[in-house]
């Protein structure tokens, strides 16, 4: 067994053996061939540069690398193809043309399909690689520039080899030396434009409010490679493949290309406008949104194009998540509620237009919470069910209730949405969630009670939120006698309150715990309010409209009213904690005394009468006795 293995080895070694003169030989002959064929060749670096204005037609070009031209961008993207012109540059010459002649004649002479086509690269350099000969004889090129918008085309050039170096004599001119160029380095004379201007509007999808503070990087492919605007130099932009150092370009901001660096000016707000941009297409990215904005997905790369000669701005509008609340009390016909009234409250919202977003793999939005917050005289009807039920609403489709929980906390409530369902919400569509409080027994007509909302997403809130006010009513009244002094008060007496002055009307029923408002028809139900000490009586929880006070018991010795008080109840009837208002006045009148029909004072008087008429009888009796003696 190991001698056949051993065997087998000797044979593959001795087979190697046997060939491997031949790869070694094939391996030189490659290497010869490609030096031939470089020998053969001759390149020509084109060097591409942008430029406002023509340099010094002075300087020439040596053929060799010139660093005259090293502050100058290179201009990416730009196509020259070479046409083997020879036959035609040698048939022009035999006819007795100079050089210089016979260049001029094949100078636009491109009819031919090219031998070479390459387009300049992100520095704006190509390399064609063009045989040194055609036919036997040193070959002469054509080297056309093709159009582009944007770029003043340079003239053809016509190269013939071989080159030599151009050298610069004392006297400033320019004489060929004796060493032959390869490669041959040209820079071919030409001028862009670049007044194209951008206008990039910024808005939020709560309201299309204008958002200041959004930051975009401007970027463009050439030559294969992402550059992102960097600087300003000569009146044009300088670009980097290094985004980390990209300029950003503010919402609220102008910008212009000046000759050392990017001028900003303030702008208009939402808005950046950018000028002297190059003819061309550009990516605009939104790389950071304003405070309280959020970026949206597909929202956050525009393309745009300049376009030669336009006249007027490319404009684009990037939106960015942003939220308004809106909480409003739907089904009251004012503000003025009694207490224990069940208060409708709506509170709107708009879903981000990013809501199914993700960062990575992850959902973007992994809450969605609407939160309430009230003053502790308003209580939550916490209800499932009934006639004062909660619902949440994406749009107008009910959501079941399984998918969001609701917790109450001091003074407030949280609906929190079920994380794996807020990417199913409507993107750019409206939450609504409908729900009632009431007026509780803390409640006073002295000031109003707020309820706010907003909403807690992770990314954005409303910065003023709504707080839409409730306020409940009240009227003081104070007993007083109206026969002595009316500011002498009256303790005891009884009223009750009804809602309009007939007798059919509702009474007023204040429950003494909760101090709910209801009303009824039965009068022993009622509520019975008595003066006090002072003679005072409030009546507090009262919606705002007229009421009327019907006493049922006034105090010993004074005549009941015998029609009812009518009494307005609204925002100034009952004050505020730092001013109440004098209470209204309810005289009562005492009994009074009658004509006596008998007694001792009668009875006084009619004694003395009669010993009156005994003593004058008696005098006149002893007076006529007197005479006749």
């Amino acid at each position: 067994m190991n001698t056949k293995k051993q065997q087998k080895i000797k044979t593959f070694m001795t087979a190697l053996l046997l060939i491997l003169p031949i790869f070694l030989n094939l391996s030189v002959l490659t290497e010869q061939q490609v030096f031939a064929a470089e020998e053969n060749t001759n390149q020509v670096i084109i060097h591409k540069k942008k430029m406002m204005t023509l340099p010094d037609p002075t300087i020439q070009n040596t053929g060799k690398e010139m660093p005259d031209f090293d502050k100058y961008q290179g201009l990416a993207d730009i196509e020259f193809k070479a046409y083997d012109v020879t036959v035609d540059f040698y048939e022009a010459r035999a006819k007795g043309q100079t050089i210089d002649q016979a260049k001029a004649t094949v100078e636009n002479n491109t009819k031919d399909k090219p031998v070479e086509t390459k387009k300049t690269d992100s520095e704006g350099n190509l390399v064609l690689n063009l045989p040194k000969k055609s036919n036997g004889k040193d070959a002469v090129y054509t080297i056309a520039e093709t159009p582009k918008a944007g770029v003043n085309a340079a003239a053809n050039m016509v190269v013939a080899f071989p080159v030599y170096e151009m050298i610069k004599q004392d006297d400033g001119s320019f004489k060929y030396g004796d060493v032959e160029l390869n490669p041959v380095h040209i820079y071919p004379k030409n001028t862009i434009s670049s007044t194209g201007d951008l206008v990039i509007s910024k808005v939020g999808t709560a309201e299309n409010e204008a958002l200041d503070g959004a930051e975009f990087v401007i970027s463009k492919n050439e030559g294969g490679v992402t550059k992102y605007i960097q600087s300003a130099k000569d009146g044009l932009y300088t670009w980097s493949e290094n985004k980390d150092t990209a300029f950003h370009f503010v919402t609220g901001k102008d910008y212009v290309a000046s000759d050392n660096a990017i001028k900003e000016n303030d702008g208009t707000k939402g808005q950046i406008k950018v000028s002297d941009l190059e003819v061309g297409k550009y990516i605009v990215e939104e790389v950071k949104a304003p405070d309280n904005a959020e970026l949206i997905e597909d929202q956050t790369k525009h393309e745009i194009e300049i376009k030669e000669d336009q006249t007027e701005a490319t404009e684009i509008t990037v939106k960015n998540d942003t939220t308004n609340v809106e909480k409003t009390t739907p089904e009251l016909n004012g503000n003025d509620v009694a207490i224990g009234e069940a208060i409708k409250y709506e509170i709107k919202t708009n879903i981000p237009e990013g809501i199914a977003d993700k960062v990575g793999e992850v959902n973007k939005y992994t809450k969605f919470n609407l939160i309430d917050k009230h003053d502790e005289e308003l209580t939550f009807n916490n209800t499932p069910n009934g006639p004062t039920a909660y619902a949440l609403y994406d749009g107008d489709q009910l959501i079941d209730q399984s998918h969001y929980t609701i917790t109450e906390n001091k003074n407030g409530f949280i609906v929190a949405i079920d994380p794996e369902y807020i990417t199913q919400l409507t993107p750019g569509g409206t939450l609504k969630f409908n729900y009632y409080m009431h007026l509780n027994e803390k409640a006073d007509p002295t000031k109003g009670f707020k309820n706010e909302a907003n909403v807690d997403n992770g990314h954005t809130v409303d910065k003023t939120p709504p707080t839409p006010e409730v306020v409940t009513g009240g009227k003081r009244f104070v007993k007083v006698d109206a026969d002595v002094n009316e500011q002498s008060p009256l303790k005891g007496a009884k009223f009750v309150v009804r809602n309009a002055d007939k007798d059919d009307a509702n009474y007023l029923v204040i429950d003494p715990t909760t101090k709910a408002v209801s009303w009824t028809t039965d009068e022993s139900a009622a509520t019975e309010f008595t003066s006090d000490d002072q003679g005072l009586l409030s009546i507090l929880g009262l919606d705002y409209g007229t009421y009327f006070l019907e006493e049922t018991e006034a105090p010993n010795d004074y005549v009941k009213l015998g029609s009812r008080i009518e009494f307005t109840v609204d925002e100034d009837s009952y004050g505020t904690p730092e001013q109440l208002v004098s209470p209204e006045k309810i005289p009562n009148h005492h009994k009074g005394t009658l004509p006596s029909t008998g007694g001792k004072g009668i009875v006084i008087f009619i004694v003395i009468g009669l010993l009156a008429i005994v003593s004058a009888s008696f005098y006149f009796v002893n007076s006529r006795n007197a005479k006749r003696a």
